[in-house]
């Protein structure tokens, strides 16, 4: 197989129908949000129906529409549920986008040569953390009036974002397809951000700033916080790897309208993954760069007045006094501002939850309604905190299955980035980076992988950057083409063989 022709990301001729298509139908979702717009249920019906048709004529010849659709849906997902009035239970737009994708994929439309199932590093653990979940949606809504339909109903919208990497892993097949997914994914995000700031200027002045907080697609500032720091640096990654080519640059405009979304939540926990997705993309690209990068984070910290007022504003909040004369742990903490104070509070008798059950944990769902009796204003309380509520939810073992899932995620973009000669592959994966250490501060301070619109993006790109591996995998391994082995002699052979040893097992 010869090697294909790099990709961009800018739209040409073949995909720029389907850029302005999708982006027409997230204009139409995000105006919807936007303005609140009502339909009567005849309208939601008939829409859906005669969708739903459009999209079966349309996935019999080019089955990846579905995807690009439910890629343009998702973020919405939350507020636009689709459950067409209610005229079918437990039926959303979700459920059929996913439904109609597993229909082509089980036809063999997306067969194209290979099997209909791939093995990858992550194909057990999810498998393994579906378990942990069913276990404790089990013990978690048992321990309610719920019955066993309410298990299933909850444990299935548990598990939705992850049965996304499998279907987007084993029916997206091409790096062109995989280029229109990114390019969608950031267009949407660009406009998920241009509805925070509309979001924002529609508040107007207000007495307190916790009533300026913007929560937009997730209905709660911290959640499209984290968001924003999840996906906009696929867009900073290709600036990145691009800053030579001036039209690579605009990519700085959905960087920068997705950081004003940040800006507006008024979300310190979304400020430091911010900070600490961009210390990481830096890192990654080049060490120079992070080295500037630090400099700059050094005199923001010696100089606050020149960072935005709004962020200087809402991180000064944090601490009620000088922090020159903090000396000991102790000191800090009863520095802290009421909402961080209690979040110290709430880990510390968290930590006794999960020291009682540290196996199964309490049951999925309960940690707000046990938690009481465990710290010192003896009242329900969220965890406020991703990595606490799995182990006491779910148990230990669970949390160190995720975190191996993520830390298998990480390795598997890292391993793209450093290896492939792509530029597009590359990119992607620098910005996949980016992400992923947003990611995991974000979820340092709330549960931020537990809703569809917010964690579905991330699930998808994990499947994305597999199959990418593959494809790199697949033309490393294929003999050069003639002009190939003209440029590059023995010598091209000789990587192509060594590559093929490295990557044999992505296949």
């Amino acid at each position: 197989m010869a090697t294909t022709a790099p990709l961009q990301i800018f739209p040409d001729k073949e995909n720029i129908k389907t850029y302005f298509l999708m982006g027409i139908i997230a204009t139409i979702f995000a105006y919807i949000v936007l303005k609140e717009v009502s339909l009567p249920s005849y309208v939601l019906i008939s829409a859906g129906l005669i969708g739903g048709i459009i999209l079966i004529v349309q996935g019999i010849s080019k089955p990846h529409v579905i995807t690009y659709v439910l890629v343009a849906y998702l973020p919405f997902s939350r507020i636009l549920v689709g459950d067409f009035s209610g005229a079918a239970q437990s039926l959303n737009m979700t459920n059929v986008l996913m439904i109609f994708i597993i229909v082509a994929w089980i036809s063999g439309k997306y067969a194209e040569g290979e099997p209909p199932w791939l093995s990858s590093p992550l194909n057990g653990l999810i498998f393994m953390f579906m378990v942990f979940g069913l276990v404790a949606v089990y013990r978690g809504v048992t321990h309610s009036s719920a019955n066993y339909w309410d298990v299933l109903t909850q444990y299935k919208r548990w598990i939705t974002p992850l049965i996304l990497y499998f279907l987007v892993l084993n029916t997206v097949k091409d790096k062109k397809t995989i280029r229109n997914i990114i390019g969608i994914m950031i267009i949407v995000t660009t406009l998920v951000g241009l509805m925070a700031i509309y979001d924002y200027i529609e508040i107007g002045e207000v007495s307190t700033l916790e009533k300026s907080r913007v929560g937009g697609i997730a209905e709660h500032s911290n959640s499209l916080a984290a968001f924003f720091c999840y996906y906009m640096f696929l867009p900073f990654g290709f600036f990145l790897m691009n800053m030579h080519r001036p039209k690579y640059w605009l990519l700085l405009v959905p960087f920068l309208i997705q950081f004003r979304g940040i800006m507006v939540t008024f979300s310190r926990g979304g400020y430091l993954a911010f900070a600490l997705g961009l210390y990481a993309a830096a890192w990654f690209r080049s060490k120079f760069l992070f080295i500037v990068l630090l400099g700059l984070t050094g005199l923001a910290v010696l100089n606050p007045i020149i960072l935005p007022a709004g962020i200087r504003y809402r991180m000064m909040q944090t601490i009620n006094k000088d922090v020159s004369y903090i000396e000991t742990a102790e000191e800090l903490e009863g520095s802290l501002e009421t909402s961080s104070k209690t979040r110290v509070e709430v880990w510390k008798g968290a930590v006794k939850m999960i020291a009682e059950y540290p196996m199964l944990g309490v049951g999925y769902g309960l940690f707000y309604y046990r938690i009481s009796p465990y710290w010192e204003q003896n009242r329900p309380i969220d965890a406020h905190n991703s990595y606490i509520i799995i182990a006491a939810e779910m148990g230990i073992p669970a949390l160190l299955n995720f975190l191996l899932i993520v830390l298998v995620t990480i390795w598997m973009a890292y391993s793209l980035y450093a290896r492939t000669k792509d530029p597009f592959s590359k990119a992607v994966a620098l910005g996949y980076l980016g992400g992923l250490f947003g990611l995991l501060m974000s979820n340092m301070f709330g549960s931020r992988l537990d809703h569809l619109e917010v964690a579905g993006y991330f699930w998808i790109l994990a499947a994305l950057v597999q199959r990418l591996r593959i494809i790199d995998g697949r033309e490393a391994a294929a003999p050069p083409t003639e002009d190939e082995s003209r440029a590059g002699g023995p010598a091209a052979v000789k990587r192509s063989n060594k590559l093929d040893a490295c990557w044999s097992e992505a296949d």
